[in-house]
């Protein structure tokens, strides 16, 4: 009933607003983001900022693959975590907790953690505002997103050794007073959807005077599943709230000032999107024999409704806590042309904190099982201050540079949190197994960098590429003691050199090939284990080859082609196994000679006047070293990389057609297909995933002026269980039951894994 009700109002307030007098039509990002894939007529250019500056897409020696607001819109991608869909060449874990950075991998490389002190393989860059580990989740309002392949450590710094999200917000427009309501409505078991979700996005802008402006934007993020509770029937509430506010004010013709604040607060339900038992064994022991389990994980489930197999979202547990996070920050950009460059200051602050009860306060959620393990609350905190100063020449100039500074600082605290392992023969009977506690800890990260690139026009239609960084990291974990006094500290020092190296060179107006040679950086870790002192896990050192072409086809659309090889020194990697007490315990390492090869093809923009077309394929050989040993001690060496498929195909598209003189229609499509993927570093089978297609849609009616739109969309309409994460030996050792082998697997699903059907509502005033 809630659901329905809940359902009733957004629909309402969507509705409502259709009825609205027309006052303006929505502002559009002036500009150097003015063109973008997708919208505007064929010979409009599509300006991306990869480079620290407004250049065409197609001059830009890096692979891109670029997804306007309208792309977005489309594909319904509404979260960091869809971004997944927009590019063959990422992939990103939605798993609470372990996607460090929220930045996922790109051709395969990226950095899945659990360990405080992690940065992301792949940075995550918002207005030119690096988001360290307080990056946002949801999208809303965004002019552009750009996923730049390889180290982008010459411009864009500390955590970006194996690429780059760029996202663009919508800028404020000076000229009209505008605003606009956007809704996605669906509800758990209408017409197929198997979980509830209603997204409403609202904006205004507002024209102050000639030279300044407002933009204010908000989304409100609300999902009732995927996981169910098998003992209430409730369904996992998830609810995000965030706003954001963008002034913009130009005094003079050269200077510009650009104010950003935003706040995000989310919610979720005993865990949220976490784990559910996929196979499960018949009886056992476990606790290194101290424990018997004659009855069988399968079977005590059952016991409380649960059904073990692919796809169970199910728990049961008589337990009810909730978790929250609350993230915010504030920039402040000032540009200045002072001919014949420009100088640019950007001053951020962004914080983040966890409390009440996470992901894993109850890891297995099932009453009936014998073994339990409860996390106690946690209180983290996580702060970010970056400032950069940087000085660019004009566009069009002998020699155009990018110079400037660095400075970061990242601090995380954390309170003392507590595990609790007990065993449960037979209801009232409780027997304490183990107990762990985590130190209170203070993580530092502060970095200093030094950096410029340049391209040197040697002719007209030949161009050479040089920049280089200096970075030096200071990485510092203290621990205290029961006083709250520092118990031990531990410090990693590091001054590291990234560089790039290339050419491009014009073959035609509208193609161009280049060729580069990057080094890439990423800070050390400093793991903190249970029960063990702290150790520090080596910086990240990539070195990438690729060779390009780019061209411009039917007057608008871009074909981006690129084969890549990397190779990285000390790649950062997260081994997770179940220890004797049923704990999951995951080690941070570095692995020597990981690498990634392959080649790439993309399309995006607009091939007719109706018909926009995004679509791309990667093959990805991403492997471990030879002879390497997995977590089960078989040799994986040369196999597949966790989390990356060798193999992906992306493709979204959408056609419209004109009914009459007020009315169109449209009909878009947004689908991919990957191939296997394995979710741990060994050879067990049951913790992969099959290839798949994932297919959806959207069908919908709207005005000819685009002020109102109507929709019927499906996202995942087959169904198909796409985990975010497996783990083996859950929630212990597999056992071999009347002479079979039988193993525990658990899985975490998101709602990618789910089918969703639903209306979307889109209105302009």
């Amino acid at each position: 009933m809630k659901t329905i009700r809940k359902f009733a109002l957004l629909s309402g307030i969507a509705l409502g607003t259709l009825g609205a007098p027309a006052m303006a039509q929505e502002a559009q990002d002036t500009g150097a983001d003015t063109a973008q894939p997708g919208e505007g007529s064929l010979s409009s250019e599509i300006i991306v900022t990869a480079q620290r500056r407004a250049e065409k897409v197609t001059e830009v020696p890096i692979s891109i693959t670029v997804a306007s607001g309208a792309q977005l819109e489309r594909q319904q991608v509404n979260t960091v975590n869809d971004l997944a869909r927009i590019a063959p060449s990422l992939e990103i874990q939605s798993a609470p907790g372990q996607n460090t950075g929220g930045g996922g991998a790109i051709r395969g490389i990226g950095t899945q953690t659990f360990s405080p002190g992690a940065v992301a393989s792949v940075g995550v860059v918002v207005d030119q505002v690096s988001q360290g580990n307080a990056n946002i989740s949801d999208l809303f309002d965004i002019a552009r997103v750009e996923v730049l392949k390889g180290p982008q450590g010459t411009l864009f710094g500390l955590t970006t050794s194996a690429g780059v999200i760029n996202i663009t917000t919508n800028r404020p427009d000076f000229n009209d007073f505008s605003a606009r309501i956007r809704t996605e409505l669906s509800d758990a078991g209408t017409a197929g959807s198997k979980y509830g979700y209603q997204v409403v996005q609202g904006l205004v802008n507002i024209p102050i005077s000639s030279d300044a402006a407002l933009r204010v934007s908000g989304v409100a993020n609300l999902r009732q599943g995927v996981n169910r509770n098998a003992t209430t029937g409730d369904y996992n509430d998830t609810n995000r709230y965030s706003v954001r506010g963008r002034f913009l004010w130009e005094p003079t013709d050269r200077v510009s000032v650009n104010v950003i604040g935003d706040y995000a607060k989310s919610t979720y339900d005993n865990g949220g999107d976490f784990f559910t038992f996929v196979k499960t064994s018949g009886p056992g022991t476990f606790l290194g024999g101290a424990g018997s389990d004659y009855t069988g994980i399968t079977d005590r489930l059952a016991g409380c409704g649960v059904t073990v197999k692919e796809g169970n979202r199910d728990y049961c547990s008589d337990e009810s806590y909730q978790g929250q996070t609350e993230n915010y920050g504030g920039s402040l950009q000032v540009d200045y042309e002072a001919d014949p460059f420009t100088l640019t200051s950007i001053t951020a602050l962004r914080k983040s904190n966890e409390t009440g009860y996470g992901a894993a306060s109850n890891v297995f959620r099932g009453d009936s099982l014998e073994l339990q393990v409860h996390n106690l609350p946690v209180d983290r905190e996580l702060s970010l201050f970056t400032q950069e100063f940087r000085v660019s020449s004009a566009a069009g100039s002998p020699i155009e540079y990018t110079v400037g500074a660095f400075y970061s600082n990242q601090k995380q605290d954390r309170a003392p949190e507590t595990v609790n392992v007990t065993l449960v023969p037979f209801p009232g009977l409780e027997i304490p197994i183990a107990s762990t506690i985590t130190p209170q800890l203070t993580i530092r990260d502060e970095s200093l960098a030094f950096f410029g690139q340049a391209t040197g026009h040697v002719s007209d239609s030949f161009r050479l590429i040089a920049g280089v960084r200096y970075t030096t990291d200071r990485l510092s974990l203290d621990t205290f003691d029961t006083a709250g006094a520092v118990d031990d500290r531990t410090i990693l020092n590091v001054a590291k050199w990234s560089w790039r190296l290339g050419a491009q060179y014009d073959l035609a107006p509208d193609a161009m090939a280049y060729a580069t040679v990057s080094r890439g950086f990423k800070g050390g870790q400093i793991a903190v284990p249970t029960n063990a002192d702290p150790y520090v896990v080596l910086p990240e050192i990539p070195t990438s080859y690729e060779a390009g072409l780019k061209a411009t086809l039917f007057g608008g659309w871009v074909a981006d082609a690129s084969i890549f090889y990397m190779k990285i020194d000390n790649f950062q990697a997260q081994n997770c196994t179940v220890d004797a007490n049923g704990i999951i315990s995951c080690d941070q390492t570095n692995i020597n000679g990981v690498k990634t090869r392959g080649a790439e093809l993309n399309f995006f923009g607009n091939v007719t006047h109706n018909l926009s077309l995004n679509t791309g394929f990667i093959y990805a050989k991403s492997t471990y070293p030879t002879n390497f040993i997995g977590t089960d001690g078989t040799n994986i060496g040369g196999s597949q990389l966790a989390y990356a498929p060798r193999y992906k195909f992306t493709l979204s598209g959408q056609y419209d057609m004109e009914l009459n003189d007020n009315f169109g229609a449209f009909i878009a499509l947004d689908t991919q297909w990957k191939s296997r993927v394995r979710y741990e570093a060994n050879s067990v089978s049951d913790t992969t995933f099959r290839p798949h297609w994932m297919v959806g849609g959207r069908v919908g009616v709207k005005t000819s002026d685009d002020r109102y739109t109507i929709a019927v969309f499906v996202r995942n309409a087959f169904n198909v269980h796409e985990p975010s994460l497996m783990q083996s030996d859950f929630p212990y050792t597999s056992t071999t039951f009347a002479g079979v082998s039988e193993a525990n697997i658990g899985a975490i699903y998101g709602p990618q894994s789910f089918r969703n059907v639903g209306l979307s509502l889109d209105a302009k005033f």
